[in-house]
């Protein structure tokens, strides 16, 4: 039995046509014209791969995001016994409302923790279907701030996947291979941190960075790519958390 595609990978492929139709707009090949239109022509193309950077990774971590919300749903409509939830993300909601008690005093405190046991102590009940009301995919989507390497380690950890930059590892250079294409073979962590770094110099208005049109189609390449294997990932916690025996 193996999971349908997720709707986020969809999505996130159509979207990659948006940053592609910008980055059309670009003049290329520079050089004709006089001075002031080869000017004009440089500043041109290196605003359109710069906005380039900033929706690619914004779609990618859209993406992200969208996928592990998926995931959730999926648990709370199938309503499995929590035995089958990454210990990792039960902990996870329950955490924050010990933060929330530690929080308040009074009253407030003593009605938040009768509501910790009443309704979030079924969370480790081994047996018992899970209770939707009390699993949010906000609270997991908040723990993905960004899309470099450790951030997505941490997240997935959560979910009982151990070495997931790994295994993205392995399934882009596969890619890469099978495209012909061996001599550009990748560290996933060091494309994603680069990538991510990108962005974050743009968006905070580092003017020196200039990703040339040939760069930006190799990060839309890279991520379609990532964003494939990661979906595998989520089918396969999907196939094994939606599990009932």
């Amino acid at each position: 039995m193996t999971a349908p595609e997720l709707e986020s990978l969809s999505e996130f492929i159509d979207s990659l046509r948006e940053v592609e139709t910008l980055l059309a707009v670009a003049p290329t090949p520079l050089g004709a014209g006089g001075v002031a239109v080869q000017a004009h022509d440089r500043e041109l193309a290196n605003a359109v791969t710069r906005s380039s950077i900033v929706m690619l990774v914004a779609h990618f971590e859209g993406f992200v995001k969208a996928a592990l919300t998926e995931l959730i749903d999926e648990i709370c409509e199938a309503k499995p016994p929590t035995r089958r939830i990454p210990e990792g993300l039960l902990e996870l909601h329950t955490r924050g409302r010990i933060e929330e008690i530690f929080g308040t005093e009074g009253p407030e405190r003593i009605h938040k923790t009768r509501k910790l046991f009443s309704a979030y102590a079924s969370l480790w009940d081994a047996d018992r279907s899970i209770n939707p009301q009390v699993l949010s995919a906000k609270i997991l989507t908040r723990q993905f701030t960004n899309a470099k390497p450790e951030v997505l380690e941490s997240v997935f950890n959560l979910l009982d996947v151990d070495n997931v930059i790994s295994q993205i590892d392995v399934h882009v250079n596969r890619e890469i291979i099978a495209r012909g294409d061996e001599a550009t073979r990748v560290k996933v962590d060091v494309k994603l941190t680069e990538i991510v770094d990108r962005r974050n110099k743009i968006a905070h208005g580092d003017r020196s960075e200039k990703p040339t049109p040939v760069e930006v189609q190799n990060y839309i390449t890279f991520l379609k790519d990532v964003a494939n294997c990661l979906s595998g990932v989520i089918q396969s916690r999907i196939l094994h958390c939606c599990s009932l025996r």
